[in-house]
């Protein structure tokens, strides 16, 4: 947690709050840490940082915006900004339909 908002400070953004949800309220057993946050203007952010060996496919792009949807009927309201942090490959398919969702990726976390 201490490394996401390091790295979010450094891209200028500032939170007031920042918790880690537990997977299992949202029910998925995915490989995945699902941050909210408030920064300090009031607006609030999701954040989902995945680690996986393989390459991130247009099916896994659907599983998390579900996922992100579950997320939002779990802290009863919607998301302004939607934070992607992946390290490894993925598919310019799910690029974009991140992209036309509202998604932010960032692949220099690391």
């Amino acid at each position: 947690m201490k490394a996401a908002v390091e790295y979010f400070s450094k891209k200028g953004v500032l939170f007031k709050s920042f918790k880690e949800i537990d997977k299992t309220l949202l029910k998925t057993r995915k490989k995945v840490v699902i941050f909210a946050s408030t920064d300090t203007k009031g607006n609030y952010h999701s954040v989902f940082k995945i680690e996986q060996k393989s390459r991130f496919l247009i099916k896994n792009t659907i599983e998390l915006v579900e996922l992100e949807e579950k997320l939002q009927q779990l802290e009863k309201h919607n998301f302004k900004y939607k934070h992607l942090i992946i390290g490894e490959a993925i598919c310019s398919k799910s690029i974009n339909y991140l992209k036309e969702r509202g998604w932010q990726l960032h692949h220099d976390f690391m």
